[in-house]
Formats: C-alpha cells, structure tokens, sequence
C-alpha cells in the first residue's frame, strides 16, 4: 500500500509516499480500513514546514518514520475475530490510542474517565501516541491502517466520505468547548476561522445555540465559510471591530492598546504567540480563553491574564463525556450538514499528490482552508 511518511529522506519535501507491506491485525479486536479521505491538519505543516516555534515536549510521544493523518475516514475492509464493528461499515477513525487499544490489562485514570486522548500509556508500546503520530499501523494519508475497534465510529447516513475526515477536527472544537462551555447566551469570539475556527463555530451552534458568535477572519474565502457557518458576525483583526463587535472599550494605543469589557468567552483558534497575545488582550475581566490552536515555544503578553484574571483553559483530544463520545457527537452535526464539507474541504488530492497538497494546505492566501488527501 502508498503511506506517506514524515521520514525527512529528500531535504526539497520530507514527506515520503513509500509503497509498504500492509500492516497485519495485531489482535482479534482489531479492524482494517481502507482509508476514504485524510485532512491535512495545521499541526501537520508544522512539523513538516517547522518555523522555529516547535515543542519538543512531543517528540517522546511519536514513532518515526511517522506515518502522516490523523484527520481520517474510511470503511472497514476486515475484522479479527473479536470485533465487533461490521465488514463495510463507513467510519471515522480516533487516532488516540489509549489503554484498551493498546491492551493493557489495568486501565489507566484517564482512560477510565473516558479521557483516552490523556492516557497515561501513552507511547508506552513505541508505536507512537496514536495514528497520524505513529509507525506500523497506517494513517489517514496511507491507503490503509488497523485500528482498534474502540477507536472506530460508524457514520450514520448523511455524512460523505470528506465529512468522516471532518469528524477529528469538529471532536477538537466540541472537546474544547465541553471542557468550559460559555454562559448560556453569552457572545464567543472566535480567532481565526481555518478549519479549527470554523469548526469552533459549528460546534457552538450544536452545544451552545442561544451564543452568538463573532469571528476573526484573515482572508474573504474564510470569511465567507464562517457566514455560511451560521456566525452572526465576521470581522477583520483591528480593535476597532472587536469592540463593536462585542461592546467594551479600548485603552492605550499600539502594543499598548487592550480591551476592557465585551467578550466574556475567547477562543484561540489559530495558536500563534499574537494570536493568544491577542485572546488575552480581547477578552474580558474574569473571562475565559478556550486554547485549541497548537501553540509550542511563544513568546506572549501575559500582563493581561493576571491583570484581568484570565482562565486560559488548554484542550488536547476528545472525550467521553455524559457517556457520548465528541467522535459521535461530532458525526451527527456532520450528519444534519452543520459542517459541510461542500463549505470546509477547499482541495482534494490523490496521495501520490502529497507535495502539492502540502504546498497548497500551506499557501494560506490561496483560497485553501481544508486540503484533503482522497
């Protein structure tokens, strides 16, 4: 089968689509997909297109050659004996590999809690911390991967093939949110509206309807996609907009300038050292900043957090909350087209294309928002 693997073998692109030997189930509770659409996630071209910002706190928690994907979807093709998700079933596929997955006997708190994005066996098997960050098992950008039955939720009808790869950045923004959900009725604004910004705002619409959400948009196709999106208002990065937007008042002026009142509710959806600089600065008093951009090494304004008493609230994974997994959650906005994938996936690319798409996923001014590897 193609996998295309972050191996760094031709310094022009390190990304490698290598024929490889299909991996083999390693349990009976394991299923084989063939893989129907990969997305290409930001965190993806960060590794890829590293711009001195990068973590290497992570590094202990992948396996190399890195089989790249960990946005995917696709249909099962075959199941060991003991799994109980049936031949040809559509599903979007949870990369987290968490206790069951990686069968241990004892279950760690956190996966017991139904957190198994924070297992604490994370990489203990060196596979990697789960698919898209692993070796061995296939990924969203492979022909193929075995993944655990636990891992593996079945589409109702309604969601499309590029909607199954839409499914782990929506569980992001629902996890996120779910963590600390806004007041009933308060405004959100929202940073950035790439894939995470948008799915952010369609995931409000589901857990939150009565907020109404302000977006920050850098380029006319984003802002367009947040407006179809059901944002009641798109504006552009200036103070100006922020504060009509969502009221308050501005002091200072440059670097100096902040906000005092408006949005009680911020989320950074970008993950930039000026775009948390900037949650901190647009949020109020006793406010909340929801952290789901990537932010690693940053160097950021924290007079603002302290001054105002912040609650910055960071989120990593999905989880099971109220016995729902934010996978079906996630799947059934999908299903009622609250994240179409006619509005978010902008490009679809062959795997054997992988350079390009990168290239385009990568061109932010060219009219992508979410690449797609099919």
């Amino acid at each position: 089968m193609r996998s295309a693997r972050l191996d760094f073998a031709d310094p022009e692109c390190p990304v490698t689509v290598a024929e490889v030997e299909e991996p083999p189930l390693p349990r009976g509770d394991w299923a084989r997909v063939q893989v129907l659409a990969g997305g290409i996630c930001g965190s993806d071209l960060h590794a890829i297109f590293p711009d001195g910002s990068g973590s290497p706190t992570m590094l202990p928690l992948v396996a190399f050659p890195m089989e790249m994907g960990h946005e995917m979807g696709g249909v099962v093709v075959e199941t060991g004996a003991d799994c109980p998700v049936p031949l040809g079933a559509r599903v979007a596929v949870d990369g987290a590999r968490g206790c069951v997955a990686r069968g241990v006997e004892v279950q760690c708190p956190k996966c017991v809690a139904g957190l198994v994005a924070a297992c604490e066996q994370l990489n203990t098997d060196g596979v990697g911390f789960g698919h898209g960050f692993a070796a061995g098992i296939g990924g969203g950008w492979s022909d193929s991967l075995v993944a655990h039955h636990s891992q593996l939720h079945v589409a109702p009808d309604g969601v499309d093939d590029l909607g199954l790869a839409l499914c782990e950045p929506l569980s992001i923004a629902a996890h996120g949110l779910l963590r600390r959900l806004p007041a009933p009725g308060a405004p959100v604004l929202v940073i950035g509206a790439g894939t995470i910004g948008l799915a952010t705002v369609a995931a409000l619409r589901a857990l939150a309807p009565a907020t109404e959400v302000t977006v920050i948009a850098r380029h006319p196709h984003q802002a367009r996609a947040a407006e179809r999106l059901g944002a009641a208002c798109v504006i552009a990065d200036e103070l100006d907009d922020v504060v009509g937007a969502g009221g308050g008042r501005i002091t200072g002026r440059g670097r100096a300038a902040m906000v005092y009142g408006g949005f009680s509710y911020v989320v950074d959806a970008v993950g930039t050292s000026a775009s948390l600089t900037q949650a901190l600065k647009y949020v109020d008093t006793m406010g909340t900043v929801l952290l789901l951009g990537a932010v690693a090494m940053a160097t950021v304004d924290l007079n603002p957090l302290w001054f105002k008493n912040v609650d910055v609230v960071g989120s990593f994974g999905y989880q099971v909350q109220d016995g729902v997994h934010t996978f079906d959650r996630a799947l059934d906005v999908l299903a009622d087209r609250g994240f179409p994938s006619d509005v978010v996936v902008t490009h679809t690319f062959d795997r054997s294309d992988v350079r390009e798409a990168l290239r385009v996923a990568n061109a932010r001014d060219e009219g992508a928002i979410k690449v797609a590897l099919v």
